[in-house]
């Protein structure tokens, strides 16, 4: 009997994540991805004065977001979503 339920798990969780069309009902949920929209600024963070410190070197320039920011939301606008690549063609 332990079997039989671990081959229904395995076939019902192959099936789901392999299916075109549970792509259209996962996608209306909110998964969170569009909160950095809404995000706030902290503040830096305060260390005590006698505490060493080291020298703060940035890996990448981060830009700064002037004007309205990209529309990269799925087709329900819950979800983050990339734009498609060029066409090479």
């Amino acid at each position: 009997m332990k079997i039989l339920h671990m081959i229904a798990l395995t076939v019902a969780v192959a099936t789901l994540t392999g299916c075109a069309a549970t792509k259209s009902v996962l996608a209306k949920r909110d998964n969170g991805s569009l909160d950095y929209r809404t995000a706030k600024t902290l503040d830096p963070i305060k260390l005590p004065v006698n505490q060493p410190a080291a020298e703060f070197i940035p890996l990448y320039q981060t830009p700064k977001a002037n004007g309205a920011l990209p529309n990269f939301v799925n087709e329900s606008g819950k979800q983050y979503q990339l734009p498609r690549p060029p066409s090479v063609r």
